[in-house]
């Protein structure tokens, strides 16, 4: 058959490529010697102490030919696989144990049994139905995967493959520790298209990548459970998939790379991710992808997780996904945890240790869908710190408790086009503006900063209400400095402008404290050329300590319907502001 014929329908193709990889994990050299031997039919036991790859059924060789085909076919479906005390299996053939059958296929073993290929996969479970001609293997109802043992296992390519072709479970428990050893090795290999699927496993690395799971049952769930280590070397530490590209499973296993190919298939409903160990990846430390119709989980609040060349943890919802929810602990990375919800849902992200993105924003979280909460300790970006965009629907809120630093843009950076928006701060260091709040949806604007607030290139505290914002514009802050403003806020919406300092508050490059209840436009310099009156606006009132601006200390400047100013009129001030777009660090305005 032609491997690389791209022409074939993707049914056709998605059906070879499983058929290949079932024959490879079973072969690819002689038949071993018969230490996995028939029960009562269709099941196997496995025993002694081995050096030949084995293989359930028996009498299958490479390559294929019609003589193997018909012997799968009339090989008596759902085997179950167990094993004696004492079985092992180390060599340098392709595989340790390779099991292809159709129906439901299982492995069970509580013996902590060894499995170790050199050369290939250590254990290979594959569940399918073979045909003799195109596309050569059919479908293959009832078809289920199911592994659970506590032995080691090990190999070149991959430590664990599980492929299941049918529209059953498929079930993975593999406690005992998975290495892939390889130049381009998985620890652990799923790939499904039945119903849900469930993978357990214990310490897990891969010179590539750590655990990959790709569900695309149509309306299955994924889930994963981590309860030890996790490493991926190049690539990714946990990597989970809702939908996304098929499996290329010929050039995964007989090239030994495993890789992706054709359209992007929506499917699987919930997606759930949890990490009781450390998850270390060369790319990413966990990447989750949900195009499914469900809601997607991720929980790693008991160690750390850390990424490289790209995000500590990355999460997307596609467009017909609902709620995203992270909890992490620390993580770290290019970026420190990244966020992005297509569907209809609520957003959640919440992180009680140190978040670090070494270039990238600390934490960077975006939804289209209901709502978005960010909560965190102490965030470090090296680009902006905290980066929270609601262009959907419901209250956007950011709580900091610990020091948030934005190296080179914002510390503290919330945009919105729903209900209402919170920031609630402690201290938060900027290349740029410290905390920087624009509501451009129909609620109140709400900022409390306990700690030390620093701009050194824009303002300390910017916060802006469009003209549809209700409910008013509130800060309550101590000390804050800016490179322009110290303070600056503008509501154009309905309701109080309230500023509160208790400490010293400096504009080094402006005022120490510009308010306005209004519209203001700018002169071309930057400076204000006019404040257009807001009829919905009513009392601004500004309430500080010590105000030093290289202009002036404090600018009021009420044009709403009370038209009462309490504080300062002192003359002309002046800033700039653009439209809001989602930025990072290589992702820059305009």
């Amino acid at each position: 058959m032609n491997l690389n014929d791209r022409n074939r329908r993707y049914r056709n193709r998605l059906l070879v490529s499983t058929a290949m990889a079932g024959a490879t994990l079973l072969g690819l050299g002689q038949n071993a010697d018969a230490a996995c031997t028939p029960a009562a039919p269709p099941n196997y036991v496995c025993s002694g102490v081995n050096t030949t790859g084995q293989i359930v059924p028996s009498g299958i060789g490479l390559p294929l030919d019609a003589g193997d085909l018909l012997t799968l076919l009339l090989a008596p479906a759902n085997p179950a696989v167990t094993t004696d005390p004492g079985f092992s299996v180390s060599t340098s053939d392709p595989f340790a144990l390779g099991i292809l059958d159709k129906g439901a296929v299982s492995y069970t073993d509580a013996n902590s049994s060894a499995l170790s290929s050199t050369t290939g996969i250590g254990l290979g479970v594959v569940s399918l139905v073979p045909q003799v001609a195109p596309p050569y293997y059919g479908p293959n109802p009832g078809g289920a995967v199911t592994i659970d043992t506590n032995g080691a296992l090990t190999g070149a390519l991959i430590g664990l493959a599980a492929i299941n072709t049918g529209d059953g479970a498929t079930a993975v428990n593999a406690t005992g520790d998975i290495t892939a050893t390889g130049a381009n090795g998985y620890g652990v290999l799923v790939y499904s298209l039945g119903s849900d699927a469930d993978v357990t496993t214990g310490k897990v690395s891969g010179t590539n990548v750590g655990i990959s799971a790709i569900n695309q049952g149509a309306t299955a769930a994924l889930s994963i459970t981590a309860n030890g280590d996790v490493t991926g070397g190049t690539g990714d530490g946990i990597h989970a998939v809702n939908g996304g590209q098929q499996l290329d499973v010929v050039n995964t296993i007989l090239n030994g790379t495993v890789t992706f190919s054709g359209p992007t298939v929506p499917a699987g409903s919930d997606l759930n991710v949890t990490a009781y160990g450390k998850v270390t990846g060369g790319r990413y430390g966990i990447f989750a992808s949900n195009d499914g119709s469900g809601a997607t989980s991720i929980i790693a609040t008991t160690a750390a997780v850390a990424g490289s060349s790209e995000d500590g943890i990355y999460a997307t919802n596609g467009t017909t996904a609902t709620d995203l929810t992270v909890s992490a602990a620390a993580v770290s990375g290019k970026g420190g945890i990244a966020v992005t919800n297509n569907g209809t849902g609520f957003t959640s992200v919440t992180a009680t240790g140190l978040v670090t993105g070494a270039s990238n924003n600390g934490i960077d979280a975006y939804t289209d869908g209901a709502g978005l909460t960010v909560s965190a300790a102490a965030v470090n970006g090296g680009f902006a710190g905290i980066y929270a965009q609601n262009n959907g629907t419901g209250a956007t809120s950011v709580t900091a408790t610990g020091t948030v630093t934005g190296t080179v843009d914002n510390g503290i950076d919330v945009y919105t086009q729903g209900t209402g928006l919170t920031v609630s701060a402690v201290t938060v260091n900027s290349g740029e503006n410290g905390i920087r709040a624009y509501n451009s949806g129909d609620g109140a604007t709400d900022i409390t900063a306990t700690g030390a607030v620093s701009g050194t290139g824009s303002d300390g505290i910017f916060a802006f209400n469009n003209t549809a914002a209700t409910g008013g514009l509130t800060i309550d802050a101590v000390a804050v400095s800016g490179g322009k403003y110290g303070i600056y806020a503008e509501n154009q919406g309905t309701g109080v402008a309230s500023i509160t300092a208790k400490g010293d508050v400096m504009g080094t490059g402006y005022t120490g404290i510009a308010a306005a209840n209004g519209i203001a436009t700018f002169n071309p310099d930057g400076t204000i050329a006019s404040v257009a009156a807001s009829l919905n606006a009513t009392d601004l009132t500004v309430d500080a300590a010590a105000v030093s601006g290289s202009h002036h200390g404090i600018y009021a400047y009420n044009a709403g319907r009370s038209h009462e100013n309490h504080g300062e009129r002192l003359g002309d001030w002046c800033y700039r502001h653009s439209c809001h777009q989602r930025r990072r660090h290589d992702e820059p305005d305009g």
